[in-house]
């Protein structure tokens, strides 16, 4: 879609908001040429919110039908580092389109993320190294695996739930109610993979560790660690940003959107601890798993 034919200016000092005349208006709309308040004007869009819901830009790519599914899961995965220009396409569509998305993407990455912290029987170590604790059988080895990538599908989904159920229910309660294509839940089944990835049990964590030329013995070293855990927030922040840009569009204010999205991280904060607290029967012993590494020589 071309862009407004003309920049957006400042409203005239003085003028109020169109939807709201008890605010004060900042922006004029290129689109229209109504004046804004801050909550009705959507920079990355550059357009008001009006017409943002008249005219949003471009659905999600994987809902574009005459894209080949190689362009639209490459296109929707990189539509996330771009938060604020791509989530006025959760405007568009139905949002049970979302959910093949989030079956090639969040279901697999959910699986992989509990393999490396989850296994009693294989271990990983330093330079993608991997050998097995004991002598197991072949289908003890499947089976370890499997029960690992079932505990990580288990705390991923739960984690994601967290996050949806509150954030696509504040957003509805502060956005526009009518809005069919349900952006909230759209957003959780399009960027819901980014939570696999991001935070302390992610799998881009235990990548980087398991990559990385030292033995799973040895000291990491404070800079290290702290590197290694600031790069494994960047999925999170994506995700953050996604979910805030997409209460926007969805109608939320400014400090509403801030708040949809604060409170179901806060939600999924508290029950990640509690739901590993209930598994920690099956998880395995980490100070055995340390010394089985140490005499496989990881």
């Amino acid at each position: 879609m071309e862009r407004p034919p003309r920049q957006a200016e400042p409203a005239p000092e003085g003028s109020t908001c169109a939807e709201h005349p008890e605010r004060e208006a900042l922006v004029t709309c290129p689109r229209c040429g109504s004046y804004c308040c801050i909550a009705c004007w959507h920079n990355a869009a550059e357009r008001c919110h009006a017409c943002l819901l008249r005219d949003p830009l471009p659905p999600v790519p994987w809902a574009d039908e005459e894209r080949g599914w190689v362009s639209r899961l490459a296109g929707t995965l990189g539509d996330a580092i771009r938060p604020s220009r791509s989530a006025p396409g959760f405007l568009r569509g139905a949002w049970t389109r979302g959910i093949s998305f989030a079956a090639l993407t969040f279901l697999p990455l959910a699986a992989l993320s509990g393999i490396i912290p989850f296994t009693h029987r294989v271990l990983f170590g330093g330079r993608f190294a991997i050998t097995l604790a004991g002598d197991p059988t072949g289908a003890e080895v499947a089976l370890d695996l499997l029960q690992a990538a079932g505990f990580g599908l288990l705390l991923s989904a739960v984690k994601l739930l967290c996050l949806a159920v509150p954030f696509a229910s504040l957003t509805r309660a502060y956005g526009d109610k009518d809005i069919e294509s349900r952006p909230a839940r759209q957003v959780m089944l399009y960027r819901g993979w980014l939570l696999t990835l991001g935070g302390n049990g992610g799998l881009l964590l235990g990548l980087m560790v398991w990559g990385l030329p030292f033995s799973s013995g040895a000291d990491l070293g404070e800079l290290t660690q702290v590197m290694l855990y600031v790069i494994s927030l960047l999925p999170l922040l994506l995700l953050l940003w996604s979910m805030t840009s997409t209460a926007r569009v969805a109608g939320a204010g400014p400090v509403a959107s801030t708040v949809v999205v604060l409170v179901p991280f806060l939600a999924m904060m508290f029950a990640e601890p509690m739901l590993l607290d209930l598994i920690s029967p099956w998880l395995p012993d980490s100070e055995a798993l340390r010394e089985a590494a140490e005499a496989a020589g990881l």
